[in-house]
């Protein structure tokens, strides 16, 4: 029986993906070309994935690419949040809110918006008011 669980997400630009691990201080290994990694799950399993995020513990995230070209995190929640103590929730709320604060950013200067202010409060809300001027 496998341990592994993938938690689905509407991510599909991969190098947006790997900036944000950046952001949020992670450290990953991506595959060379036409290739997988494995990462470790409960009593020694193991599954292949494109990307894996180091943890610090002993267990790490992977991610995947799925039918529809969008990316998912697998891994052994409960080992990660055992040995690095990163929980599923959490690292999932981080990393989407870190994606969608980018792709928001990127689509408005696109358009022309300037960033007047930007507020980040005490639940990690983030709340932005924008500018354009014509």
């Amino acid at each position: 029986m496998s341990h592994f669980t993938k938690v689905k997400t509407r991510i599909k630009n991969f190098i947006r993906l790997k900036d944000i691990l950046k952001t949020c201080e992670y450290t990953y290994e991506e595959a060379s070309e036409h290739n997988t990694i494995s990462i470790k799950g409960w009593n020694k399993e193991t599954t292949e994935v494109l990307l894996k995020i180091k943890t610090g513990g002993s267990y790490d995230i992977g991610v995947v690419q799925n039918e529809k070209g969008l990316y998912e995190f697998v891994a052994d929640w409960w080992g990660v949040e055992t040995t690095a103590g990163i929980t599923q929730e959490d690292f999932m709320n981080k990393i989407t809110q870190q994606y969608a604060y980018s792709t928001i950013r990127e689509k408005m200067n696109k358009k022309g918006y300037d960033v007047v202010t930007e507020e980040v409060d005490n639940k990690q809300n983030i709340r932005i008011v924008l500018r354009k001027w014509e």
